[in-house]
């Protein structure tokens, strides 16, 4: 129930971080839970110093580029 508070804060992040809304976030918005261990596991991630940082890009770059995303 309080994840879905948190549902306008983690937009105004994501939004603020990369500059739009992206489409995976509207399907999480819409099981606040899954979005709320989502944005959690994001946030670990990140702030992980196990790996260095420019590798960490270079693997988001390969995912996405695996994925065919287009972001």
């Amino acid at each position: 129930m309080f994840s879905r508070w948190m549902v306008p804060w983690v937009r105004r992040l994501a939004r603020k971080r990369l500059g739009r809304d992206i489409a995976p976030l509207n399907t999480y918005a819409t099981h606040p839970d899954v979005l709320m261990a989502y944005a959690r596991f994001n946030q670990a991630l990140n702030k992980t110093s196990l790996v260095p940082e420019k590798l960490k890009v270079l693997a988001q770059i390969r995912a996405a580029k695996l994925v065919e995303c287009p972001f």
